[in-house]
C-alpha cells in the first residue's frame, strides 16, 4: 500500500501520528478533511492504519526492506526511488530514536503540479498554539524543535536528502511516538467500545473508503473523525457539498435528531436536518456517535460548525436532554435552543401515564395551558393551576419542563421561527423523512447504500420541485388579494400550504373581545377544526399574534390572523410575514460567500473561495442543457486564461549552488536564471520554509 505525502497546505505542521485532537480532529494530516482543501491522501493512509488489520505494516514494501537491516542514519545525499520510500525511511529512523514526525512543508512544480520539495520535521517543531477546539491538550508540547529532513526531487525522478538536522532541543519522549502503540494499532483501535460496538473492521474500512472517494470526487465534501487517547474510534461526522451549500441559504433553523441513537439502532446515526424552500428535508450533516455524552456532542457541534464556515444557526431544535443543552451552551451560546414538541409530548405520555389514565381531561388541560396562552404570565398562571390540581408540583419531569419553559412553550418563542420542524407527532414532521431509509438492525453497508439512494432521491426531488415552481402558474381558488399577491412569490409547495389557509378563512368567525390601547384582542372560532383561538392585533405596527402559533412554527400566516387583516382593510400581506426562505428567490443571493473587497493572500483561502463559487455555479448551470453549455464554455475559457497567467508568472528562484541544481526538478530549470529579479521574493520564501 503506497503512502502519498501530497499534503495540502492547510494540513502542514500537524503530527504524523499520536496527537489526533480530542476536539475537532483537524490534525494528523487531516483526519478532519477541512473546507475544500485539495486532496490529502495522507489521510487515507492514517485512516487505513486505523481500519486495517495489518495497519502496522501500512508501508510494507518499504518497511520490509528497512526491517531486514538495522535502521540507517539519514545522511546528506542519500537517494530514494520515491518520496514514499524516503518518508518511510525517516519514519523508521524516528521510531528507533523515539520521536514522531510531521510534514512541515511541501512545494509543487508550477508547470507540472508535481511535488519537488518536501520537509519533514519533529512533531515538536513550531510554537505552542492555542485553540478553542481542543477538549484535551496534546500529550507533547511544542518546543520549536529544528530536527528534521529536507528532501528534493532530482531530474531523474529520484529523491535526495538535501539537508538533515539531528539535534533536538528537548528530551526524547518515547510517548511522542509510542502512545497508544504498546499494542498493534488494529488491536487498539478495535476494542469493543464506543463506536466499535456498531462498526467492525470491515465497516470502518468501508467508511473511510467512502469518505476518501467522496472527497476525491468533490473537494467540498467534509468529514471529521474523533479518536480517543488509545486511538479508538469514538465519533464520526461528514457533510456533502450539497448540504454545505444548502446551509448558506437555510441556516435559520436546524434540527439535531437523536431518535436513532435513543432507540438503540445498530447504526447510531445522528442527522443534522434542515428544510429548504420547497418544504423538503435537507441533510446538513451526518454523524455516528459512539457514546451519549456532552463531550461527544461538543465535538460534533464543533466539527459541524467548522464545516459550515463558523456560521451558527439562528435556532436549533433538539430533544430535552441535558447533554445537548450543555453542548449547545458551550458551542452555540448565541443560538436560540428549542425542544421538539413531539418529544415533550412523548415524555409526558411515558412518564405521566398514571395521571393520564386516571384523569381523562389531563391532556386537554395540558394542551390548553401550552397553546392557548398568549403571554408569559398567562402560561405560568395556568401551569401552576394545572400542577396543583393534578398534584404534580414535586414531579421531576414537570419541574424540568417548567425550568426549560423558554425552550418549548410557544408564548416564549415569538421572536424565532421554526420552519415547520417542530410538530406534535414525529410522523408529521419533515425530520421523519429519513426513517424509511434506515432500519433498527441495518448493517453499516446497508446504511451507506441507503444513504447513497437518499442523496440521489433528495436531489431529484428538489430538481422536480424547482421545475414545477419555475414552469407552473398556480391556479387561484379564491378572490382573496392575499392569494393573488403570493401566487408568484412563494414556491409551489409553500403556496399550496398558504392557499389552504386562505381557503380556511371562510370557515372562521371572529368576535372582538377587548381593546387595550393600540392592541385589540379577538376570539376566532374555527369551525373546521372545532376550536377557538385568541388573536391579538396591533394595527399601527401591522403586528398580529394568534394562539395557534402557526406562523412561529411554520413561517406561514394562519387563517385566523389573515381574517383579522382582511377585516382591518389590508389588501396585501405585510412584508415581514413573507419569509424569503419560502420564496422562489430563496437561493438567489450574491454569488460569493466571501467579501470580494478583501484580498485573499493565502492560497487555501483562494482555493476555498473558488470552490464555493464553483459549487454555486454548478447548481445553477445544471438546471438545463442551455445553462450547462453556458457554464461549460465559460469555465473552459476561464481555465485557459488562468493557465496563460500562471505560465507568464516567473517562479521563485532557488539558492544557486551545485547540489540544489542537481536536485531541482528539471521542469523548474528555466526559472533558475532569474535570481536577481526575485531576490525579495526568494528571501520571503526561504524564511517561510526554513528549518
Amino acid at each position: 500500500m503506497e503512502i502519498d505525502l501530497e499534503l495540502s497546505t492547510c494540513h502542514q505542521g500537524e503530527p504524523e501520528f499520536g496527537s489526533f485532537r480530542n476536539g475537532v480532529a483537524n490534525s494528523a494530516c487531516g483526519i478532519c478533511v477541512e473546507e475544500q482543501c485539495a486532496n490529502c491522501p495522507t489521510v487515507i493512509e492514517h485512516c487505513k492504519e486505523i481500519s486495517c488489520e495489518n495497519a502496522s505494516l501500512f508501508c510494507q514494501e518499504h518497511v520490509h526492506a528497512i526491517n531486514q537491516n538495522p535502521v540507517k542514519e539519514p545522511q546528506n545525499g542519500l537517494e530514494f526511488e520515491s518520496k514514499e520510500a524516503a518518508y518511510c525511511f525517516y519514519r523508521e529512523y524516528a521510531r528507533s530514536v523515539g520521536f514522531s514526525i510531521t510534514i512541515k512543508a511541501s512545494r509543487r512544480s508550477k508547470k507540472s503540479g508535481k511535488f519537488i520539495d518536501i520537509k519533514i520535521a519533529c512533531s515538536r517543531f513550531g510554537s505552542k498554539r492555542e485553540s478553542g477546539a481542543t477538549v484535551n491538550p496534546r500529550p507533547c508540547m511544542k518546543t520549536n524543535c529544528k530536527a528534521g529532513m529536507h528532501l528534493k526531487k532530482k531530474p531523474d525522478g529520484k529523491w535526495i536528502i538535501y539537508s538533515i538536522v539531528r539535534e533536538h532541543n528537548h528530551e526524547i519522549c518515547p510517548d511522542d511516538f509510542l502512545r497508544g502503540r504498546n499494542k498493534q494499532p488494529s488491536d487498539v483501535a478495535f476494542q469493543k467500545k464506543g463506536l466499535h460496538l456498531a462498526l467492525d473492521v470491515e465497516d470502518a474500512h468501508l467508511m473511510i473508503e467512502y469518505f476518501v472517494s467522496m472527497q476525491s470526487d468533490n473537494p467540498n465534501f467534509f468529514y471529521a473523525i474523533d479518536l480517543d487517547d488509545n486511538k479508538c474510534l469514538r465519533n464520526v461526522f461528514w457533510v456533502d457539498s450539497k448540504g454545505r451549500l444548502d446551509y448558506q441559504n437555510f441556516s435559520d433553523v436546524v434540527f439535531i435528531d437523536i431518535f436513532y441513537l435513543q432507540k438503540k439502532y445498530k447504526i447510531p446515526f445522528v442527522p443534522i436536518v434542515g428544510v429548504n424552500h420547497h418544504f423538503q428535508y435537507i441533510l446538513l450533516g451526518c454523524a455516528l456517535i459512539g457514546e451519549v455524552s456532552t463531550s461527544a456532542f461538543v465535538w460534533l457541534m464543533e466539527a459541524w460548525l467548522k464545516a459550515m464556515g463558523g456560521l451558527a444557526p439562528k435556532a436549533i431544535i433538539t430533544d430535552q436532554e441535558n447533554f445537548l443543552k450543555e453542548a449547545i451552551v458551550e458551542i452555540l451560546p448565541h443560538t436560540h435552543h428549542f425542544f421538539c414538541v413531539w418529544h415533550i409530548l412523548r415524555k409526558i405520555s411515558e412518564n405521566l401515564g398514571y395521571i393520564i389514565s386516571q384523569n381523562s381531561n389531563f391532556m386537554t388541560k395540558f394542551r390548553k395551558c401550552i397553546h392557548d396562552s398568549l403571554f408569559d404570565e398567562q402560561f405560568e398562571m395556568r401551569w401552576q393551576k394545572m400542577i396543583n390540581r393534578f398534584e404534580l408540583k414535586d414531579n421531576g419531569l414537570v419541574l424540568s419542563l417548567f425550568e426549560d419553559r423558554k425552550k418549548w412553550v410557544p408564548t416564549y418563542m415569538q421572536d424565532v421561527l421554526l420552519a415547520g420542524m417542530s410538530t406534535a407527532e414525529r410522523s408529521e414532521s419533515i425530520i421523519s423523512y429519513f426513517d424509511k431509509y434506515i432500519c433498527v438492525d441495518s448493517t453499516f453497508n446497508d446504511f451507506i447504500e441507503q444513504y447513497k439512494v437518499f442523496s440521489i432521491e433528495r436531489l431529484d426531488m428538489e430538481t422536480v420541485a424547482d421545475s414545477e415552481t419555475r414552469e407552473k402558474r398556480p391556479a387561484l381558488r379564491s378572490l382573496s388579494s392575499f392569494e393573488k399577491q403570493l401566487a408568484m412569490i412563494y414556491t409551489d409547495a409553500i403556496f399550496k400550504k398558504f392557499q389552504s389557509e386562505i381557503l380556511g378563512v371562510l370557515s372562521c368567525q371572529l368576535q372582538k373581545e377587548r381593546e387595550d390601547g393600540a392592541i385589540v384582542t379577538f376570539q376566532v372560532e374555527d369551525f373546521e377544526v372545532k376550536r377557538k383561538f385568541i388573536v391579538s392585533w396591533k394595527e399601527s405596527e401591522l403586528n398580529v399574534c394568534c394562539s395557534c402559533h402557526l406562523f412561529e412554527y411554520t413561517g406561514i400566516l394562519c387563517r385566523h390572523a389573515m381574517l383579522i387583516m382582511q377585516v382591518s382593510g389590508l389588501t396585501n400581506i405585510p412584508s415581514h410575514y413573507i419569509l424569503k426562505r419560502w420564496t422562489r428567490n430563496a437561493k438567489v443571493n450574491h454569488f460569493v460567500g466571501i467579501d470580494t473587497n478583501r484580498r485573499l493572500t493565502d492560497r487555501v483561502q483562494r482555493f476555498n473561495d473558488i470552490c464555493r463559487r464553483a459549487i454555486r455555479l454548478s447548481e445553477i448551470g445544471s438546471l438545463s442543457p442551455d445553462t450547462y453549455q453556458v457554464a461549460f464554455q465559460a469555465l473552459e475559457e476561464v481555465y485557459k486564461q488562468c493557465v496563460t497567467v500562471n505560465n507568464s508568472v516567473k517562479s521563485i528562484s532557488e539558492p544557486n549552488n551545485s547540489v540544489l541544481n542537481r536536485a531541482a526538478d528539471i521542469e523548474e530549470e528555466n526559472h533558475l536564471n532569474h535570481t536577481t529579479k526575485t531576490t525579495k521574493k526568494r528571501k520571503s520564501y526561504n524564511k517561510r520554509v526554513s528549518w
